[in-house]
């Protein structure tokens, strides 16, 4: 054979094999285009140097028809980054795919100081991650733990969800540090998470656990540029911790940051004023809510909100005092409980288990009822 023909032919195989591993790479995936950008942060003096810190890493995910008025923004939880809404690690496809094949632009944030978003050494913060211990008795095999009633009913997760497991190592290898700092955080998180609504005006924010105080500030700051929030399981309750602790971290009931209420608190440390409303079942808490009258959070009250809430979760124990918190406060919010729609057996991490499409199904049905079009 020819030399040259030779090298043709070489070449077309090559062009073969390529396109061949390209269909295999992502054979599960969404077709779509990708992008990123920073948004937020600032110019800092340290002992190193002039550094920029509290950016924030943003990937662009564009269906190949936008056919949804209104992008999905995704905020991941503490311990996480923003590939939570990826590739799930079983393999299978995650909400950030299944929500492009339904025509959404998705925007996947890499919070302040976590994956992509860079963290500054020099800043003064120390960070913190969870241990194996901590991420199997809460997220992936609570059925073995039973630290809350309900954790026994979770059958959701792909496997045994423990060391040694595929599936759970390979999740387990993305669990990264964070700002041990939680006010710092969500001050950081607030002030980058703002800049990035203005860019990109009105759009559907999905917050996880952590990343529900984010959801709270940034519908506070701007609440004309949020068509909808949605709450994966927020962190909470109000005012203090639950299950793991009796912590008072909130003061501002959902967040330690402040937010808008009418009438203005005057103390800043102590702002609001609390009662305990007991619970009359031992599968759910007692709820700490604020003494009457209650003051309202008016720029809360402009969202349609959305509290979804897993069977098998911790959350299925108090998810229902962030609800009635904000009922009180004025705000119409909704309360998905997924047990009660025969969505069953789900933890915390639900995006990343066996029948995450189900759920996310939910979620874009209550999205067409309440803002689609809007």
């Amino acid at each position: 054979m020819h030399w040259g023909n030779r090298y043709n032919a070489l070449y077309l195989l090559l062009c073969i094999f390529a396109v061949a591993s390209v269909d295999l790479a992502f054979a599960g995936e969404t077709a779509h285009v990708r992008e990123y950008f920073f948004v937020g942060g600032q110019y800092v003096n340290t002992s190193a140097g002039t550094l920029f810190q509290n950016q924030i890493y943003v990937e662009k995910l564009s269906p190949s028809q936008v056919k949804q008025p209104y992008p999905i923004i995704f905020l991941h939880g503490g311990g996480q980054d923003g590939t939570n809404f990826l590739n799930k690690p079983d393999g299978g496809k995650g909400w950030a795919s299944w929500f492009l094949d339904q025509g959404y632009e998705v925007y996947v944030v890499d919070e302040p100081s976590r994956g992509r978003s860079p963290w500054n050494p020099y800043g003064g913060f120390p960070v913190t991650t969870y241990s194996v211990e901590t991420i199997t008795s809460r997220f992936t095999a609570t059925q073995l733990s039973n630290l809350w009633p309900q954790a026994k009913l979770h059958t959701q997760w792909p496997g045994p969800g423990t060391q040694g497991d595929p599936v759970f190592d390979a999740y387990y290898a993305s669990v990264i540090q964070g700002t041990a700092n939680g006010t710092e955080h969500e001050r950081a998180m607030k002030e980058a998470g703002t800049v990035l609504l203005d860019r990109l005006g009105p759009s559907i924010l999905v917050t996880h656990s952590q990343g529900g105080l984010y959801g709270w500030t940034l519908a506070d700051a701007r609440p004309d540029n949020l068509k909808a929030l949605i709450q994966i399981e927020p962190k909470g309750p109000p005012f203090q911790e639950v299950i793991f602790s009796t912590d008072f971290t909130r003061p501002w009931g959902l967040t330690s940051v402040p937010l808008t209420y009418t009438p203005t608190p005057t103390n800043a440390s102590a702002p609001l004023d609390t009662q305990v409303v007991a619970s009359d079942s031992t599968d759910l808490t007692s709820c700490v809510l604020q003494a009457e009258p209650a003051r309202q959070l008016p720029n809360l009250a402009k969202v349609p909100i959305l509290i979804e809430t897993g069977e098998a979760s911790y959350h299925a124990m108090y998810d229902h005092c962030t609800q009635l918190f904000l009922q009180q406060a004025g705000v119409n919010a909704e309360h998905l409980e997924l047990g009660k729609t025969d969505i069953h057996g789900n933890g915390h991490m639900q995006f990343m288990e066996k029948n995450s499409n189900e759920i996310a199904a939910k979620l874009h049905e209550w999205i067409t009822k309440t803002v689609s079009g809007s």
